[in-house]
């Protein structure tokens, strides 16, 4: 298991790279799925902190605050991220690069909107767990695992 920091410093930087700059919404839906696709897996964990159900879907807090200065625009620049934080990608196993390059691959082309529609349906994690003005309420990692368990094999 990793900070939450460095996988959304990984899927920044990703994107980016590959002239596909991510806004702070889709950073936290992309971090979501990874962490859904670890989960289905049978791998661990790819973050150690828990998602919240915030009113616009899961949302790790830390990511938050790292790319809020960002608003609704795409993230350009990882230089002060980097920095501030002293990142290392180097860190991560293969095993979490493999499940970082098979969500961007799957997510890379889907708007932020439409991974924010897909969070809400009925009878997700996040649907199961969200209360209208407690931003604070944890989606168990059990219940993603669940969840994303039905997509394994499709």
């Amino acid at each position: 298991m990793y900070n939450a920091t460095l996988i959304a410093y990984a899927f920044v930087k990703k994107g980016i790279e590959e002239g596909k700059p991510l806004t702070q919404m889709k950073l936290q839906k992309v971090v979501y799925f990874a962490e859904g696709l670890s989960l289905a897996m049978g791998n661990l964990p790819l973050v150690k902190e828990d998602f919240q159900a915030w009113k616009y879907g899961p949302v790790i807090p830390a990511i938050y605050h790292d790319y809020k200065l960002y608003g609704s625009s795409p993230i350009l620049d990882t230089q002060w991220v980097s920095w501030e934080l002293d990142l290392d990608l180097s860190s991560l196993s293969v095993e979490s690069k493999n499940t970082i390059d098979n969500t961007w691959k799957i997510l890379q082309d889907i708007p932020g909107a439409q991974l924010s529609n897909w969070t809400h349906k009925a009878d997700s994690p996040w649907s199961k767990h969200y209360r209208p003005g407690i931003p604070d309420i944890i989606i168990p990692k059990e219940d993603i695992k669940e969840y994303f368990m039905q997509f394994k094999n499709k």
